[in-house]
C-alpha cells in the first residue's frame, strides 16, 4: 500500500484555461500530530483567479462574501456552495455570478 506523504499529488483540476495542482498537505502544525496530509484546495479569497469573463472562481465550501444569498434550502451552514450566486463547475470549484464581485480583466 503506498503511503500518501505531504507534497504528493492528489490530482489535477481543469477549470476553463487554467490548470490547477492540489496537493496533500497540511493547513496548519498541528494537524501533523493529528492526522496524516490531506488535500489542500486553492484560497481564492487570498489569491484570487479570475475567468476570461471576470467572475471570481470560488471553492465550494470557502467562507461567504458581504453578498451572500442563501438558496430557498441552504444546507445548515454559510458556504459559498449555499449561495444563489455560486454556479457549480466541478466537485469542489465554481464560479461566483454576482455582479458586484466580477472584475475587470485588467484588475
Amino acid at each position: 500500500m503506498n503511503r500518501i506523504r505531504e507534497g504528493d499529488l492528489y490530482r489535477t483540476i481543469t477549470l476553463g484555461d487554467i490548470q490547477l495542482e492540489i496537493r496533500y498537505g497540511y493547513t496548519c502544525e498541528n494537524e501533523r500530530e493529528l492526522w496524516g496530509p490531506s488535500p489542500i484546495y486553492p484560497d481564492f479569497i487570498k489569491t484570487p483567479v479570475i475567468s476570461k469573463e471576470g467572475l471570481p472562481f470560488v471553492t465550494a465550501f470557502q467562507d461567504i462574501c458581504p453578498h451572500y444569498e442563501a438558496h430557498q434550502n441552504p444546507s445548515g451552514e454559510q458556504w459559498c456552495c449555499d449561495c444563489i450566486y455560486f454556479k457549480k463547475i466541478e466537485k469542489e470549484f465554481g464560479l461566483c455570478r454576482c455582479e458586484k464581485n466580477r472584475r475587470n480583466n485588467h484588475e
